[in-house]
């Protein structure tokens, strides 16, 4: 595939994400905020995190069973008037996307910084640049982001924090390279 065939803006973007099957995906528009070497690290870390526990495919897991809930309720609701079905079936998928598919999401993804944390002390780096890392995210995203509640991810304080009280452990693994 030529560049021209990806979507516009693939570049730019700051964002790194891993596929069901554990292939990883670094935009090269985050490298200007991880800034270095640890960094990515970090960031690989947590992505590797990812497709060791998984979570692609407790994804699609959590997703088809919603799916079916909504087709459960659409069959149980097919008595009733088109306006009752579609109050009920948009509250279904809202209340199945903000009330469990998103804080799943993002308790898979506190999961990842903890376990990514790990691996990138383990592998040399150090993994103090992890916070600086969503330090630099927080400072790029301008504010510009949905409250928690609507959002796939934890919010940058709250992975910053995270991450403070993780890394009493992460450091026990830190041994820095070349020595």
């Amino acid at each position: 595939m030529h560049n021209k065939d990806y979507p516009a803006g693939w570049k730019e973007a700051a964002n790194a994400w891993c596929m069901p099957g554990g292939k990883i995906v670094v935009y090269t528009g985050l490298l200007p905020i991880t800034q270095n070497e640890a960094a990515l690290a970090a960031v690989m870390g947590h992505e590797v995190s990812h497709a060791l526990l998984y979570h692609g495919n407790e994804r699609m897991s959590q997703g088809l069973i919603a799916e079916l809930g909504g087709t459960a309720l659409s069959v149980a609701m097919a008595e009733k008037p088109a306006a009752t079905q579609n109050l009920f079936l948009t509250a279904f998928g809202l209340g199945a996307q903000v009330g469990v598919l998103l804080p799943f999401s993002r308790k898979q993804e506190l999961e990842a910084d903890e376990w990514g944390l790990i691996f990138t002390a383990m592998a040399g780096y150090n993994p103090r640049e992890a916070i600086a890392l969503w330090q630099r995210m927080q400072a790029a995203s301008n504010g510009q982001k949905p409250p928690e509640f609507l959002s796939t991810h934890p919010d940058e304080g709250r992975r910053i924090a995270e991450l403070e009280r993780l890394m009493p452990k992460a450091l026990q693994y830190y041994k820095p390279m070349g020595n």
